[in-house]
């Protein structure tokens, strides 16, 4: 605790200094062709590492240590960069214009030029790098898991749930192409890195609920990502104790761009801190490449390609845990015998051909693929022993084993194999119909092949007793193929109100379907300034089953399950304002959302486990919560509070609604950055995330699902950085040292339960833990 006290105070001491600065450069930046103001500009002071965006008049404001000159690089998505020096008697209102960057204009959406339609119902984030971050594994998952609305609970894993939807809810895309998860993973430890590489990331938006018709079929949330084009070479190395990565882009003509990303993770260390000893050998490698090039002016192409090797290994020696109250202490001891092995490769990537046929219409041609070949071997045996522990200080036995309520063994064996493939191909359209009317449409084909070869046991051996508690023996093969269509309106009423409506039709081979989805949103700007803005949104969601949510728990495939349905209705407010002189702002939600024809799971871990033979409906509502800005001037931070209620009803259970797996009652979360008044290259971050415990049962119990409640989950990771500028070495541009306290804390949090029985029959629920405080050591080169 010392340590945790330690650290506290110094961030509590460096956010105190962060307030009081000597110098202020203001500007404005305008387009160079019509002069108009150009919003969501990023300026960085790369020395400083200090930045900002400008508002929606372009305006911008940075705080600076007194100094002779500034370098400001400037950037925006579609504008060419810029990097402009500022002396010290310059400092005031400055003029920057920027140049529209036509190989980028070719690929976002076609508008009228001084049209400026809103994005929907989607939230702009802006990228953050590997220093500014404290994550075991660097994984941009991490900053999702602080939005409100969202739920993150495991440091080891990607995954997230929003609103009160699974891991298996999110639509993600990168580039136009949507991106896939592993199927067979039990545990975040198992997880190689995710998908998405920070280092090539950027732009990005995130949608908790209501997005437009263009976009995908799942039931919870949509992330779009785009990796940036730069028109420089530059890069990064970074090593740590728990991985490497290294990143570059580079530009072979004027007219092409290269990204390169190479990410390797060994958290071999860190998995050291797990309530189980033994020798852990995980390996996860991960290499993306990203290439454009602009045939012409209006022709251009995308290619993205990756490839994943994860192996985890795990020879497990010995385990103790102590759970229950300070009255009642127990203890959980097991000692292990054999090993378990996860591995899989896996590829995705896929081309886009972009097309201007004239200012007015677009066409984007999509060809992706995916697969993933996974293998699992389990042969494990558990010798365990269940006793009460003596919490009498008094007493010579204190903290030891008094009396045993239960002994016995599990064995555990698995080989399973599985194949997926899935094959897209997609077009999209828009059409400008005049300066205030944009129309979209397209359709997209899919075929999802599933080869997956299961073979498991468990007993157990308690009381000279051998009960055999499950066996799977089952191959199964799935081919389907998927349909969908979209046609969009969007309409810029007036200055002031937008309204986006539009369907979707689906249709699945292997349920027979032909799904109806139509979509709404509605935007009203509140005050002439822009500064406030109230969106409503409502629409049918669908998400047909892609290949888990088909497989029952005995490993039977029902393959003609219907898709499961969810009806949003969302209410969102934001409000743009300064505080301190600094610019701020403020968003808050509502939403309903009621579920048909889902299909019940359970939680272990992160693993899903799905029951397609019951049917339920169900419901979720709630409010979220975000004030984001620069409490420290030149860098953003944010506070996110959401609380929600989901249940669902199982038809033929007779219990009527239940709270789901995922309901999650409160959630908060704060991420902030600071430095040092005197030394801008000396700073800190923080990531608290703190959320009300999840509802659990005993397994294989219909009866009482969901019918107890876990721990507060409770964690705070702090990052400390210190940039060091190379002059003498002309290709590099600085060089990071940084100190990552992982779970500062120290607080135990609970993934999971397993089930013991003691001698008398009686269960106990026996917590999982996630990792322990880690102190990670990293370096970063930039150049």
């Amino acid at each position: 605790m010392r340590i945790s006290a330690f650290i506290i105070l110094f961030s509590l001491f460096s956010i105190a200094q962060g307030f009081t600065q000597n110098k202020l450069i203001e500007g404005l930046i305008i387009d160079d062709t019509d002069d108009s103001p150009i919003p969501e500009v990023n300026i960085q002071i790369k020395k400083y590492n200090i930045s900002t965006i400008t508002n929606a008049d372009g305006k911008f404001q940075l705080k600076v240590p007194l100094q002779s000159a500034y370098q400001l690089e400037i950037s925006h998505v579609s504008y060419i960069n810029r990097s402009i020096e500022i002396r010290d008697n310059e400092i005031g209102a400055v003029e920057i214009r920027l140049k529209p960057d036509q190989m980028v204009l070719q690929q976002v959406d076609v508008k009228a030029k001084n049209n400026k339609l809103p994005t929907g119902n989607l939230q702009k984030m802006t990228p953050i790098s590997a220093n500014e971050l404290a994550t075991p594994f660097n994984e941009f998952n991490q900053l999702i898991g602080t939005l409100p609305g969202v739920v993150s609970n495991n440091e080891l894993s990607s995954a997230y749930a929003v609103r009160g939807g699974n891991f298996d809810e999110n639509l993600i895309y990168v580039n136009g192409i949507e991106i896939y998860r592993p199927l067979l993973v039990r545990a975040g430890q198992q997880e190689g890195l995710s998908f998405i590489n920070p280092d090539l990331v950027g732009n990005i938006k995130f949608s908790a609920g209501g997005w437009e018709a263009k976009y995908g079929d799942k039931l919870s949330s949509n992330l779009l990502i785009d990796y940036k084009k730069t028109d420089k070479t530059e890069g990064n190395v970074n090593l740590g104790l728990l991985g490497a990565s290294a990143y570059l882009s580079t530009k072979t003509t004027k007219k092409d761009n290269l990204l390169l990303g190479l990410r390797y993770k060994n958290a071999k260390y860190l998995f050291n801190t797990f309530d189980t000893d033994g020798e852990y050998l995980p390996r996860f490698l991960d290499f993306q490449g990203f290439y454009s090039y602009q045939f012409s002016s209006r022709t251009s192409i995308d290619v993205l390609a990756t490839f994943a090797q994860n192996d985890y290994y795990v020879e497990p020696a010995s385990r103790e845990t102590d759970f229950g109250s300070f009255q009642q202490k127990l203890r959980f001891f097991v000692a292990y015998d054999g090993a378990e092995s996860l591995s899989y490769r896996t590829f995705q990537g896929g081309t886009r051909l972009n097309h201007l046929f004239s200012d007015r219409f677009k066409t984007a041609i999509i060809l992706s693929a995916f697969s993933t070949s996974e293998f699992e071997y389990i042969n494990t045996e558990g010798f365990y022993r269940l006793c009460d522990v003596d919490r009498d200080f008094s007493s010579n036995t204190f903290d030891e084993c008094i009396s045993q309520r239960g002994a016995g063994s599990n064995f555990m064996y698995a080989r399973n194999i599985l194949d997926a493939y899935v094959l897209q191909a997609q077009i999209r359209n828009d059409w400008q119909f005049n300066k205030s009317q944009l129309f979209s449409f397209g359709m997209e084909l899919k075929q999802q092949i599933v080869d997956d070869l299961l073979d498991e046991y468990e007993f157990r051996d308690s009381a000279d007793f051998v009960q055999i508690t499950r066996v799977v023996n089952q191959e199964n093969q799935l081919q389907a193929t998927f349909a969908n269509a979209y046609v969009q309106h969007e309409w810029q009423i007036n200055e002031r109100q937008y309204l986006n409506s539009g369907l979707r039709l689906n249709y699945a081979s292997n349920s027979s379907e032909f799904l109806l989805s139509p979509r709404l949103q509605y935007q009203l700007l509140l005050h002439p300034d822009e500064s406030g803005q109230l969106s409503l949104s409502a629409g049918i969601y669908r998400q047909f089953p892609f290949y888990r949510e088909l497989r029952d728990f005995q490993g039977q495939l029902r393959a003609d399950i219907r898709a499961q349905n969810s009806i949003h209705f969302i209410a969102n407010y934001t409000k743009n304002m300064s505080l301190w002189n600094r610019p701020f702002q403020m968003t808050g939600s509502g939403y309903y959302k009621y579920l048909y024809d889902i299909i019940p799971f359970d939680v272990d871990n992160i693993r899903l486990r799905y029951r397609p033979e019951l049917e339920a409906d169900g419901y979720s509502y709630g409010g979220d919560f975000r004030l984001s800005g620069e409490f420290i001037p030149g860098t953003e931070s944010w506070f996110s509070l959401g609380v929600l209620s989901t249940k669902e009803n199982v038809v033929g259970d007779g219990l009527g609604y239940i709270r789901r797996p995922t309901d999650q009652r409160v959630t908060a979360s704060i991420f902030f950055q600071d430095y040092f008044i005197n030394d801008p290259t000396l700073r800190v971050n923080l990531k608290l995330q703190v959320g009300s415990g999840l509802p659990f049962g005993p397994p294989n119990s219909v009866s009482s699902r969901n019918s107890l409640t876990g721990e507060w989950y409770r964690r705070m990771d702090v990052g400390f950085s210190k940039q060091f500028t190379l002059d003498r070495i002309n290709f590099v541009e600085s060089f990071w040292l940084g100190l990552d306290v992982l779970n500062v804390l120290g607080v135990s949090n609970t993934i999971s339960y397993s089930w013991i029985e003691d001698f008398s029959g009686q269960n106990f629920a026996v917590p999982n833990s996630l990792s322990a405080r880690f102190l990670n050591l990293k370096g970063i080169v930039k150049f």
